[in-house]
């Protein structure tokens, strides 16, 4: 393999415009039939360093370790599954490249997920879900936008790759001098007083989306920029927002993400305009950035009018589910979570082997500790309540 090529990179700062040239496959490596790609990879460090954050925030809200991976692989399935095909649904050739090639819907790999999609679906799963796991729905809304406003930014990478978000062209086709990034993988950066001294100029012949040898301005840049910045202002908040009125973070996130949305999208030339209510100059983001940006001022009222702050931490975490054969269950360590643990539970009249099955399991289970889930056995449990609550 050719090593990599930074090509200028010692002059820049003498270099007054340039832009910058990438030729990398988008395939990382390929085994037989089996190719890796630079987006999926993207996505599973995305996933990865998402999952590490939300676990520790996860803990220092005093939240069990099986009820967060319980919820994140129902909330990742469905969010995967939303941002594409919402994604899809976008599309000018959706009939013509989708429904009449229905495997190009599940081809991930080769690019293409809206993230308002992985929103809308993922945040709806946890809202149903999460009395499943014993949790309040608001707090379990704020832990699942904290997991969105990290993962995105590291899968904007993929992006970058893959070409598939472009801005608008920076100018005609490009001259490179000769033999740079000639063959891949390559960066380099090359001067030129008539382009845009940040554009990007995609090279690599497997690249299906970016036309080669065009400069464009960077609009997955923008975009991971913009998300950098909308996880500093949320970040020093994960913590309060939550002892504030659980649902707030989630909230703020949605209005912070929809604005972003809307700005960086004047920049992309991948989407074509959206014509509504008379006004032609907007794409379809942009549209549901609007949307949800003024959906949030209802959502905002409801969380104060329901919610409660939430009263757990790592000192005193979410109380263990209590399955004494009694009508009701042991109240809350605290009246203001009333709404915020999973309801009383009415028991059924379980046969005397189920019920011995259950106290066994449940006696089996060690006291909490943050480094140690329970492999499963704590959310089955659960389950056994919500399906118990749900049948009376």
């Amino acid at each position: 393999m050719e090593s990599w090529t930074l090509a200028g990179i010692n002059h820049i700062s003498h270099i007054p415009f340039a832009y910058f040239v990438l030729n990398l496959d988008p395939i990382l490596f390929s085994f037989g039939p089996i190719s890796v790609h630079w987006y999926g990879v993207a996505y599973v460090v995305a996933i990865t360093i998402a999952l590490a954050v939300i676990i520790r925030w996860a803990r220092r809200e005093g939240i069990h370790d099986d009820q967060i991976w319980g919820l994140f692989i129902w909330a990742a399935v469905g969010g995967l599954i939303g941002g594409r095909l919402y994604f899809v649904i976008q599309q000018p050739d959706l009939v013509q490249n989708y429904l009449l090639k229905p495997l190009n819907i599940i081809a991930v790999w080769n690019g293409g997920m809206a993230f308002f999609g992985a929103i809308f679906v993922g945040a709806a799963i946890l809202f149903i879900i999460a009395p499943r796991y014993g949790l309040s729905r608001w707090v379990v809304l704020d832990g699942g936008a904290l997991f969105a406003a990290v993962g995105q930014i590291f899968g904007r990478f993929g992006n970058i790759v893959n070409g598939d978000i472009l801005g608008k062209a920076a100018g005609g086709a490009v001259s490179l001098p000769a033999g740079t990034c000639a063959h891949a993988p390559c960066f380099a950066y090359v001067s030129d007083p008539n382009i845009l001294p940040w554009a990007l100029v995609y090279l690599n012949p497997n690249n299906t989306f970016a036309p080669l040898g065009i400069p464009f301005q960077p609009a997955q840049i923008y975009e991971m920029l913009f998300n950098l910045v909308v996880l500093a202002l949320l970040w020093p908040l994960r913590y309060r927002l939550p002892k504030v009125r659980a649902g707030l973070f989630f909230t703020l996130y949605l209005a912070f993400y929809a604005i972003s949305q809307f700005v960086v999208f004047f920049f992309r030339a991948t989407e074509p305009t959206t014509p509504f209510l008379g006004i032609s100059g907007l794409k379809q983001a942009q549209w549901t950035a609007i949307i949800v940006f003024l959906l949030c001022i209802p959502l905002a009222a409801l969380v104060l009018r329901v919610s409660r702050p939430w009263p757990f931490s790592d000192k005193r975490p979410v109380p263990w589910p209590n399955f004494a054969p009694v009508d009701v269950s042991t109240p809350a360590p605290d009246t203001s979570a009333d709404t915020l643990v999973a309801p009383p539970v009415r028991q059924r009249m379980a046969t005397p082997g189920a019920r011995d099955a259950r106290d066994a399991a449940l006696a089996d289970l060690p006291p909490w500790q943050p480094t140690h889930p329970t492999g499963g056995r704590l959310r089955n449990l659960f389950g056994d309540m919500a399906q118990s609550s749900s049948s009376q």
